[in-house]
């Protein structure tokens, strides 16, 4: 191995946080503007920013048209060591006792999901850092994402709404239809449903499973919250769809067997702000990854990425 010698070392480029963290955040937003509004910064210090790490590293990075935006064969190269800098960064001040220091994680995930794992994450986090203060936030996925690109969120959980995704793939989640167990149908009438409003994934696969059957439906009831389909439900008078491993003790599963279609599963992903930099965000997304593995991992395709 050559050694490199003082002056070798003084002409290297500096690569920072900052021109490392615009990078990431355009190739993952697909874009300055998305990248900016995740960053809390204008449009034109992204840009800045990245003619500034061109400049250093010596190449072009991106590539830009009046259409889209792509990274060139250096680029794509260049991405593999930028997010193991900024990963390496986060390891080393945890190392030095950071992870142990106050803070804040400003953490959004589903409300279905809440219910069903924070109380155990929550727990295990704060034996882990005791000292650090997790902020949450429940809303749709949409609204996570959202909120994760205006600056409000460090990290969310959320379910995938298209097969083009920026997130980070955690797994896939049973879906089901759901009623409760004194619940009858009638087989004659519309299939009535309880479901969550309409930029919700679940009522998107549910209303395009019903739609291909030919099977009739009626929308009898619609809230945001899991708490209000929970209490349709238990009219008995309604059909929602829900995760398998979250269904209360009184309800049933329908299926074929009552002339219902399958339902694809939910793609779950975490979404990271690339200006988050906390060590202790990294046991977060460990602790959650352990949470949300399935005893029997689904074989489906759009996982392997």
């Amino acid at each position: 191995m050559n050694s490199i010698d003082d002056s070798d070392r003084s002409s290297l480029p500096i690569l920072d946080t900052e021109l490392l963290s615009a990078f990431v955040a355009v190739v993952e937003n697909e874009g300055f503007t998305a990248a900016a509004r995740q960053l809390h910064k204008t449009q034109s210090t992204i840009s800045q920013r990245i003619r500034t790490l061109e400049q250093r590293v010596g190449v072009a990075l991106l590539r830009r048209t009046s259409r889209r935006l792509s990274l060139t064969p250096d680029g794509e190269v260049f991405l593999v060591y930028a997010r193991r800098l900024l990963q390496l960064q986060r390891e080393a001040l945890s190392a030095l006792g950071h992870g142990d220091r106050e803070g804040v994680i400003r953490f959004g995930l589903p409300e279905n999901y809440a219910e069903a794992w924070l109380p155990r994450l929550l727990e295990r986090f704060a034996r882990r850092h005791p000292r650090i203060r997790p902020h949450i936030h429940c809303r749709m996925s949409s609204e996570l994402i959202e909120a994760l690109e205006g600056g409000e969120l460090d990290l969310a959980l959320t379910v995938r709404h298209a097969n083009h995704s920026h997130g980070e793939a955690l797994g896939a989640e049973a879906l089901v239809w759901a009623a409760h167990r004194d619940f009858r149908q009638d087989p004659r009438a519309a299939l009535p449903l309880a479901l969550f409003p309409d930029h919700c994934p679940y009522r998107q696969r549910a209303l395009d499973s019903l739609t291909r059957q030919g099977r009739q439906w009626s929308l009898q009831y619609t809230s945001q919250s899991p708490t209000g389909l929970r209490m349709a439900v238990n009219q008995r008078d309604a059909v929602t769809v829900a995760d398998r491993r979250t269904l209360p003790a009184d309800w049933r599963i329908l299926d074929d067997a009552d002339g219902l279609p399958p339902l694809p599963p939910a793609q779950l992903e975490l979404h990271r702000s690339p200006s988050f930099q906390h060590p202790a965000g990294d046991d977060l997304i460990a602790l959650l990854r352990d949470l949300l593995a399935p005893e029997d991992q689904p074989e489906d395709a759009e996982l392997q990425r």
